[in-house]
């Protein structure tokens, strides 16, 4: 009997699953229920996440080499939608796609003809992180 009750946790939303396809789907705190050995439970946190991408060289238009790093703040709001994203990888299959998405489009904004290394090094460089997120 016990192995068929969990809790949900106000800063997290669960999945049920069985035999690896969604159930249900728990966001409200508190008991929930599920069958013992045939259902599971996948918990996904509901806080906003921050992601760090590696340093990365760009060359803007002045030919003067610098090193840059980025970071990214998200938040699961479609657990049943991230499920099929990203599959059993999780958070971390998340977070390689983010990635992925984040440098190429760091690089795109940095490496245009209008942008200098005194444009980075700048106030303006709020324009080109607006610049990087509508990438």
């Amino acid at each position: 009997l016990m192995s068929s009750i969990f809790i949900v946790d106000e800063r997290e939303k669960a999945l049920v699953l069985q035999f690896g396809q969604i159930k249900s789907v728990k966001e409200e705190p508190g008991l929930a229920f599920k069958i013992p050995l045939i259902q599971e439970v996948v918990r996904y946190d509901a806080r906003i996440q921050g992601l760090d991408t590696k340093e990365t060289e760009v060359t803007p238009s002045d030919d003067r080499r610098l090193v840059v790093d980025a970071f990214a703040r998200y938040r699961i709001s479609d657990v049943v939608q991230f499920r099929q994203a990203v599959g059993v990888g999780g958070m971390r299959a998340a977070e390689d796609r983010l990635g992925g998405i984040l440098n190429p489009a760091i690089r795109a904004v940095l490496g245009t003809d209008d942008v200098t290394s005194n444009t980075i090094l700048s106030v303006d460089r709020s324009t080109l992180a607006a610049r990087i997120t509508k990438r």
